[in-house]
């Protein structure tokens, strides 16, 4: 498995897609990624992507710091300072800790980052 430089919301970071068993991403992965499992989630190279993952072993969502250097569609990526945000999108809405713009569901940015 190759990871990307895709962000598609409510789908995938990187390749590494929700609904997706882990145990599927962990083996395509091995060897090419420093992986560090813990309780309910894995994580490549020290945060590049973390999967989180129920009792069943599929993953339910995925997050990424600003080392993944991909983006969705050049508007939104990780790592954004809080003049890119508002350069890159005309509305943005504050909620559970995330930032939502441009009415766009199935992504945020971390309150704690910007």
């Amino acid at each position: 498995m190759d990871i990307t430089n895709v962000i598609i919301p409510k789908k995938s970071i990187g390749g590494v897609c929700i609904g997706e068993s882990i145990e599927k991403i962990e083996a395509g992965l091995s060897g090419h990624y420093k992986i560090k499992q813990e309780q309910n989630s894995f994580t490549l190279d020290d945060g590049f992507i973390r999967a989180y993952y129920g009792p069943d072993g599929i993953i339910t969502a995925i997050s990424c710091n600003s080392k993944f250097t991909g983006s969705y569609k050049n508007k939104l990526w990780a790592g954004m300072t809080v003049a890119e945000v508002l350069k890159h999108s005309k509305e943005q809405i504050a909620w559970s800790g995330f930032v939502q713009v441009d009415k766009i569901s199935g992504i945020g940015l971390s309150n704690e980052l910007l």
